[in-house]
């Protein structure tokens, strides 16, 4: 469960990408901003999980290339958006497009990431004691589950 939480964060990212289109940078700076607007109504565990961290994506393309992008957290606010790697992450999100995209086009995308977690296609991990306590917390919390899951339109 811990994995679902970040990937949900990483995938509402990509929120605005055409199921056929590649993934982008762009993606991830709306996706930053939508989850900014949203935060206010965020469950308390959502905003404990980011409240100040360093999140690191790296999304596999099937043409072999890949997508790293980091989000930096303040207080639960995205605050910067960083394309390419992120210096000392306290968070890695690891998922190939193809499930990113399966869980964008999901009627259930908390289901889909679920499906994808246990098939191998993402992966989410903390990096310190801290990050990873917070994000097995924040996977168990119902309610922050349909919060990232609201923000995909869900």
């Amino acid at each position: 469960m811990m994995k679902l939480l970040v990937i949900l964060a990483a995938a509402m990212a990509f929120a605005s990408s055409a199921p056929a289109a590649a993934i982008g940078f762009e993606e991830i700076q709306h996706a930053a901003e939508r989850y900014n607007l949203g935060v206010e109504n965020a469950p308390s565990v959502v905003k404990a999980l980011l409240g100040d961290e360093r999140i690191e994506i790296n999304i596999s393309r099937a043409d072999g290339t890949a997508l790293y992008a980091g989000l930096e957290t303040k207080n639960a606010l995205v605050v910067k958006t960083v394309e390419g790697r992120v210096r000392d992450p306290t968070i890695s999100v690891v998922g190939k497009e193809e499930a990113v995209k399966g869980i964008l086009a999901s009627d259930d995308p908390v289901a889909a990431f679920q499906q994808a977690r246990n098939l191998g296609e993402i992966s989410i991990t903390g990096t310190t004691l801290s990050a990873r306590l917070k994000v097995s917390a924040a996977l168990a919390s119902t309610p922050a589950l349909r919060f990232f899951a609201g923000l995909l339109g869900k």
